[in-house]
């Protein structure tokens, strides 16, 4: 009987990590929001771009409870994000970008042979630039946004042009 019920913790436990794992770690992202990018950097803040609800985006940077989100109003707000993305053998490069009150912030995921690097980076009105890279684990799906957001013509990963 005891080992019925050892058995019966174990298998309890298995359960509930297994469904943890299946989770994932949604940062900044709420359920039921889809999260298109998630990851933590080096100071422990997330990096999150979630998806509150059909046609919206949301950009979040820190930690639960002392976030920044761009934009507040998000009805409709996948209009003021761009993508732009390369891919050749051995490279993929994606990114989202959008600006607020002259700050530019570029989502960015990229691989090339092999390594990978993530993150988000700002450029201030200044011209001085940031970038806060993932450290661990990324969860990425930009390059899904590909069919939803407006192709950025002047950024150069899309080599000037958009398809």
């Amino acid at each position: 009987m005891m080992r019925l019920t050892l058995c019966s913790c174990l298998l309890a436990l298995v359960t509930l990590s297994a469904r943890v794992d299946a989770s994932g770690d949604q940062g900044l992202c709420r359920a039921p929001e889809a999260a298109f990018f998630n990851c933590r950097t080096a100071n422990r803040a997330y990096v999150s771009l979630c998806a509150p609800q059909p046609k919206a985006l949301q950009y979040r940077y820190g930690i639960a409870g002392k976030a920044f989100a761009f934009p507040q109003e998000v009805a409709g707000s996948s209009g003021r994000f761009r993508i732009a993305s390369y891919a050749r053998f051995g490279v993929e490069r994606t990114e989202v970008n959008f600006s607020n009150s002259g700050v530019d912030y570029a989502l960015f995921d990229y691989t090339e042979d092999g390594v990978r690097r993530a993150g988000v980076r700002v450029v201030m009105a200044d011209g001085k630039e940031k970038e806060f890279l993932c450290k661990g684990r990324i969860d990425s799906r930009l390059a899904e946004l590909k069919t939803v957001l407006q192709c950025d013509a002047d950024h150069a990963l899309n080599g000037g042009a958009c398809p």
